[in-house]
């Protein structure tokens, strides 16, 4: 399985969790989020990040991606119905749409709060080996100046007063209705739902955001048991 991604995006993260949680090798590819030269040629025009090619077919959208593993998954004898079940229950699917509509917009704004912070979130462009020097300064300085130039817009459309509060308020309502006092919301075993704010959290965890929240919130005992259970190596994933 091939994994078109941004380092950045929770969605992608999302995908990766679910795939390590359950030990499904894969590829990674970084796409240039300025040129998307690693898309654009076979793509069909479809510009967003995930892609996944899962046995030569494209699928896109996570929502969608994630349905299609799981159920190669079940197919393949990887996972049986019970095990499914478990992890994709209505509960985990609800609280994933809850993370993928609400929390992964907060995202955003508090990703870009300043020009510096916006900086800090595209330094991952840095350590991608394929991409030149040139497309490194470039989405340095054209991206993050882009990113922070569309905060307002983003809070404006979803209507978000103080994005940080808001972000804070949200873990703490995962941490509390979601995951209470299991080690994860699927109990003793993460499920579609942990995989989702886990990657959330995995997309910004260069951030002030992520700091922030770490520091705020009871988070990290729970982020640091999702650690664990992911446990990605380069005998399941790679990247070019």
């Amino acid at each position: 399985m091939q994994l078109y991604q941004y380092q950045i995006c929770p969605f992608c993260n999302k995908l990766k969790a679910l795939l390590d949680v359950h030990r499904v090798p894969y590829e990674v590819t970084e796409v240039n989020p300025l040129t998307k030269s690693e898309i654009k040629s076979w793509s069909g025009g479809y510009k967003k990040v995930p892609i996944a090619v899962i046995a030569g077919e494209q699928v896109n959208d996570s929502p969608v991606i994630c349905n299609e593993i799981l159920d190669r998954m079940v197919k393949s004898g990887q996972l049986n119905a019970k095990q499914l079940a478990a992890f994709r229950s209505p509960e985990a699917v609800e609280w994933t749409k809850w993370s993928d509509s609400k929390l992964a917009v907060l995202a955003f704004p508090n990703m870009t709060r300043t020009l510096g912070d916006s900086a800090e979130a595209f330094g991952y462009v840095h350590a991608v080996p394929h991409f030149s020097q040139l497309d490194k300064m470039a989405n340095l300085a054209i991206g993050s100046f882009f990113m922070w130039m569309a905060n307002g817009k983003i809070k404006k459309k979803y209507n978000i007063q103080d994005e940080r509060a808001e972000f804070v308020s949200g873990i703490n309502k995962w941490l509390t209705e979601a995951v209470g006092s299991r080690p994860f919301a699927g109990g003793e075993q993460p499920n579609l739902a942990d995989c989702a704010v886990f990657g959330l959290l995995k997309a910004i965890d260069r951030t002030g955001a992520y700091r922030d929240v770490m520091v705020t919130t009871d988070v990290g005992k729970w982020y640091e048991r999702m650690l664990v259970a992911v446990e990605p190596d380069n005998s399941r994933q790679s990247y070019q």
